[in-house]
């Protein structure tokens, strides 16, 4: 077996590309984990400045953290499958080029669940049309296991991360696996509509998803998905919210030629139901104070950053010429550098009493410790990015 000192210089010696952890990041991770494992953390006189480069280089390289993990499962094995992309959700979504809302510092404060869904008719929510219960009626055992595994809500988000898993290979042929719901008739209820297509009832309200649910593909036997649930027209309480999801219709999708709807959808077994309790936490949202007031028509009136997103509210008042279209971006400054939130998702609703348009749009998180803001409103039909207002932001 490898001696301490020979696994050491392997690890000193590996090849990264990744950038060195700063004091800040290694410390915050050294204590983690430390905290994690139960090990208590050396005095710092006997700790070596060499040491302390293995030990970052070990955190920032994907290969060391697997030869890490060898050594860290026997030690502490509910840590290692809670490492991102063995088991945090979040993390692994995050990571991908395209998500609908990027934060990194959802994983920090979203709810491990570790919740397996329900089988059998009495699982469905009541909202699902009866040929759904009637079609998981006939599986007697689900083929798949579907756990809920984070969940994470504040005032604007619920955020839930769900994984499933087959224990034989016969899920190994798919790149992806989403929902290929029946078409709806006229006489579909809105609540069987949402259940149909992936939304979820709090306290019996039904709130929509902003996209299907989708699975992604970790390995030939998991795969990972991220479900975003806006609150904005949520109206009951956001404490102790009894929610319920349910997934039917499920479909592997083989890639095609790579054109536009080639793919191949193959339907899946079985349908499952997650019942489960979630709060909405307030106490990190912080509220921007706007500078700049009123420009060209426009008023940004609101700004709201949590740990998983950005929203923002501006209202746009009659003197706003008729052609144009608005377009918000935000930027976080970051060391004096601009870093622009990519947009997620928005909506917009007319309030005749005011004479105006009220737009709520959500971006990425604002990185942790940002404390500046900057807001552009452009118009989308011209062809140059002529800026028609622009706000400074300070948070808290």
């Amino acid at each position: 077996m490898r001696n301490k000192d020979d696994l050491m210089r392997y690890l000193n010696h590996l090849c990264t590309d990744d950038e060195s952890l700063t004091e800040a990041e290694l410390e915050r991770l050294t204590q983690t984990v430390l905290k994690r494992t139960g090990l208590k953390k050396a005095s710092r006189k006997r700790k070596s400045s060499r040491a302390r480069l293995i030990w970052s280089r070990v955190l920032v390289s994907g290969a060391a953290c697997a030869v890490l993990l060898v050594g860290m499962n026997g030690i502490n094995p509910a840590f290692a499958e809670g490492v991102p992309f063995l088991g945090d959700v979040f993390a692994y979504i995050n990571g991908l080029s395209k998500t609908p809302l990027r934060s990194e510092q959802l994983t920090e404060y979203a709810q491990p669940a570790q919740l397996q869904a329900e089988s059998g008719p009495e699982a469905v929510a009541d909202g699902v049309p009866k040929v759904a219960a009637a079609r998981q009626d006939a599986v007697a055992e689900q083929p798949y296991t579907l756990t809920l595994s984070q969940v994470y809500c504040d005032e604007l988000y619920l955020r839930v991360g769900l994984v499933l898993t087959a224990s034989d290979d016969s899920l190994a042929g798919f790149e992806a696996i989403t929902i290929d719901p029946p078409l709806l008739y006229e006489d579909t209820t809105e609540a069987e509509a949402n259940a149909l297509y992936g939304g979820v009832t709090l306290n019996g309200e039904s709130v929509g998803s902003d996209l299907l649910p989708y699975f992604r593909k970790q390995d030939d036997h998991t795969f990972f998905c991220e479900m975003d649930y806006s609150l904005a027209d949520y109206t009951g309480s956001t404490q102790d919210m009894q929610a319920s999801l349910t997934l039917s219709y499920l479909v592997g999708v083989t890639a095609g030629d790579g054109a536009v709807g080639s793919e191949e959808q193959t339907p899946l077994e079985g349908s499952y139901g997650l019942n489960f309790t979630v709060s909405a936490d307030t106490s990190m949202t912080r509220v921007g104070q706007v500078e700049g007031g009123e420009q060209n028509g426009v008023r940004l009136s609101s700004v709201k950053v949590t740990p998983g997103e950005t929203q923002t509210e501006y209202v746009v008042t009659e003197s706003w010429p008729v052609d144009a279209t608005p377009a918000l971006r935000v930027y976080a400054v970051v060391d004096g550098e601009w870093t622009k939130l990519q947009p997620a998702a928005g909506k917009k609703r007319q309030d005749d009493a005011q004479s105006c348009t009220v737009y709520t749009d959500y971006f990425d998180a604002v990185p942790e410790g940002v404390t500046e803001l900057r807001v552009q409103l452009l118009d989308k039909n011209t062809a140059e990015e002529a800026i028609l207002a622009e706000w400074t932001v300070t948070l808290p």
